[in-house]
């Protein structure tokens, strides 16, 4: 009989090591899971600290491309320049897509102050808008997903009724 006293308090304390390691192997599973959703929100938030310093220099670009000098069509060497730094203003904005950054498109939009900073306000009658809306872009605006790194700055229209 003691031998089975004994055989009975072996397989108890046997069977109470197993559960604790199983216990323990199912809280490190669960830390690696944890630990790798942390990894990869840092990821994300140091992906877009650093974006947020590449996004001024897109924005020279645009600005670049819109302020194309009246005669450049009469310069090849302006016309090539232009051509080059467009391609250029192209290839960042391909590699910010690729990044997961999209433009906020801002211009005929309603005024969103979620995503959008109003920096200056014109009567909407004169514009020819509806109030309320954003006639014009300043800065761009960025996100990257549902978060927004940069908001637009931007004018909008509105009434302006005495």
């Amino acid at each position: 009989m003691p031998d089975e006293i004994e055989d009975t308090q072996s397989q108890s304390k046997a069977d109470e090591y197993l559960a604790g390691w199983k216990r323990a192997q199912a809280d490190y599973l669960n830390l690696q899971k944890e630990v790798a959703v942390q990894r990869a929100e840092m990821g994300k938030h140091a992906l877009a600290e650093v974006s947020l310093s590449f996004l001024p220099v897109y924005d020279y670009f645009k600005r670049a491309m819109a302020n194309l000098p009246p005669d450049a069509e009469q310069s090849a060497s302006v016309k090539n320049w232009f051509t080059g730094t467009q391609h250029i203003a192209n290839m960042f904005k391909m590699t910010l897509s690729q990044l997961g950054i999209e433009e906020l498109q801002t211009v005929g939009a309603v005024f969103d102050p979620m995503s959008m900073e109003a920096v200056k306000e014109v009567d909407a009658s004169a514009d020819g808008a509806n109030a309320g809306t954003v006639v014009e872009e300043v800065e761009g605006g960025y996100k990257m997903g549902e978060k927004i790194l940069k908001p637009a700055r931007v004018i909008v229209a509105a009434d302006h009724k005495n």
